[in-house]
């Protein structure tokens, strides 16, 4: 069997449908559809980033085949260094949220939620005009930390 194409002209409409399907919480139907616009159109913008959304959504599934290279490979594919950025953040606080369902991890989900939060802090010095969203990002990284009394690793942690 073969794959079949989709018409250049209805990305708009399946683009939706991904969109659609993400709120679902079906991230693997969104990635096959940008996956079927990337055949036809592989430099859209729109669908690299319904894809990297959906890549990491899967972070919220427990059972879910992560790919990482994936996702940092479709972020080296935006045009906007601001998007670039910002999504990057998105990636590692999405890693670090996923972190914090296993108390042993607890540590390397602060080191995380830094990492995203020094992204967004990068993202919002190259925003355009009034674009909230990496503060708003920003915030919510410092909120877990504190809300989940995170703390960074001590390199001599006692082991009794």
């Amino acid at each position: 069997m073969k794959y079949r194409s989709i018409h250049k002209d209805s990305i708009t409409t399946v683009l939706d449908k991904a969109r659609q399907y993400r709120s679902l919480r079906e991230p693997d139907l969104a990635i096959s559809i940008c996956i079927d616009v990337f055949a036809v159109d592989f430099e859209n913008q729109q669908a690299l980033v319904i894809y990297i959304l959906a890549l990491t959504d899967q972070y919220s599934h427990q059972h879910a085949k992560l790919q990482p290279k994936k996702i940092t490979e479709a972020i080296a594919r935006l045009t906007s260094k601001f998007h670039r950025t910002y999504y990057a953040g998105i990636f590692l606080e999405r890693k670090a949220r996923a972190l914090l369902k296993n108390p042993m991890s607890q540590s390397f989900a602060y080191e995380g939620l830094m990492e995203a939060a020094a992204q967004y802090e990068a993202a919002q010095k190259i925003a355009p005009a009034h674009c909230s969203d990496p503060i708003l990002r920003y915030n919510s990284c410092l909120r877990t930390i504190e809300k989940q009394h995170l703390q960074p690793r001590s390199e001599f942690d006692e082991l009794y």
